[in-house]
């Protein structure tokens, strides 16, 4: 159900069509919940097609410094214990990766300040990566901003 209620809305989108009129027209009471969600996590189609450039720039960036690290914690990694705890933030990555090409908020929502926080690491702050990182919490704040303004969310309503 999730995945057709998902697919409908993304077809819609691209048609141009506003978040509103599509709350009214696939509105259910078994679907009031999903429907509001799905919509204020996807963006408007014009709006994706504008950034499309700028979110596979984001995507080349961390898909670069996600190999960057697993082969890091695979060439120094001394025990398998340790081994498990560096590629935690690659397999983070990889699933943040996921979320941008589908375009969902949670990724342009969660990488700004995932990108701050690994400026943290004395490991990334060496001259490429430092500003890989600065740049993708950049971009990916004014891409959150740009697709998923606050005045088009849908509110819930409650009964």
């Amino acid at each position: 159900m999730r995945h057709t209620l998902e697919k409908q809305i993304k077809i819609l989108l691209q048609q141009g069509q506003s978040k509103e009129v599509i709350y009214k027209q696939l509105v259910t009471d078994s679907n009031r919940n999903e429907l509001i969600n799905q919509l204020n996590n996807l963006p408007r189609g014009d709006r994706k097609k504008k950034t499309f450039v700028i979110t596979l720039f984001l995507v080349i960036l961390l898909t670069l410094l996600t190999i960057k690290q697993a082969l890091f914690v695979y060439l120094h990694g001394n025990s398998a214990f340790s081994l498990l705890l560096g590629f935690i933030a690659p397999i983070i990555h990889v699933y943040i990766i996921r979320e941008l090409l589908l375009s969902h908020r949670l990724a342009y929502q969660l990488l700004p300040l995932l990108s701050i926080l690994a400026l943290f690491r004395q490991e990334n702050r060496i001259v490429p990566d430092m500003y890989m990182y600065a740049c993708m919490a950049v971009l990916s704040g004014a891409l959150y901003l740009f697709l998923f303004p606050k005045k088009e969310q849908l509110h819930f309503h409650t009964q």
